[in-house]
């Protein structure tokens, strides 16, 4: 037997009223509870009954704020091992490996024989354009009121790669704490132009991944 919309909005309310914040890891929680719920009604369990003992076996009767952060640790956990997994299918895919190959190729002739001001501007759009998208999403996610777990973690990853890689561009200058020529330095950053772009369309694989599914599991519970 099938649940109402009503119903289930019900039990969407009372996963948050119990501390389940982020609506996604309200959604699939919600997924267990009106399979039990589902479940006890076949064999004849009044709703009820049904909603009360079902909150009670999966231990959603109390305080859930301590659950909704260790799910936000595990969906960083899930949404870094994508993340990474990604980067590896980029370089083992056959096509996306050939497509990379042509784009670094493109950037290496404006690195080689193009001027400074034209290959310093490319690499600058090339490295702030990821960050400021990841940062514009991570942000607009982050203070929604109905913020994802997912969304919010999958739109770091599309900026995680620069943090990581920023030193490189920082430590390393003619006058800098680690002394190099300039045409060192403009090396350095043709590699880790080329190594952020990957990672960063990693991310941005993995964020519109995220919302597909996400839509995807709403669309199954709630109809929307």
């Amino acid at each position: 037997m099938e649940l109402s919309k009503k119903q289930i909005q019900y039990i969407e309310n009372r996963l948050e009223k119990n501390g389940i914040t982020y609506w996604d890891i309200r959604l699939e929680l919600l997924d267990h509870v009106v399979s039990d719920i589902e479940s006890r009604l076949e064999i004849g369990e009044s709703y009820n009954s049904a909603l009360e003992n079902s909150f009670y076996s999966l231990q959603l009767n109390r305080n859930l704020e301590g659950l909704n952060k260790k799910r936000l640790l595990d969906i960083n956990k899930i949404v870094r091992k994508q993340y990474f997994n990604k980067v590896v299918s980029l370089f083992t895919s056959p096509k996306s490996f050939i497509l990379m190959l042509f784009l670094i190729s493109l950037y290496s002739l404006v690195f080689l024989f193009g001027n400074y001001f034209v290959f310093k501007t490319i690499t600058i759009f090339l490295l702030f354009t990821p960050i400021t998208l990841g940062l514009v999403l991570y942000f607009k996610e982050f203070l929604r009121m109905k913020k994802s777990g997912y969304l919010v973690y999958s739109s770091f990853y599309i900026f995680f790669s620069f943090l990581m890689l920023n030193l490189f561009l920082q430590f390393p200058k003619p006058d800098g704490i680690f002394p190099v020529t300039k045409e060192t330095q403009l090396f350095i950053w043709f590699l880790v132009t080329c190594i952020n772009s990957i990672f960063s369309v990693a991310g941005i694989l993995i964020h519109l991944k995220n919302i597909k599914n996400i839509k995807a599991i709403k669309q199954k519970l709630i109809g929307e």
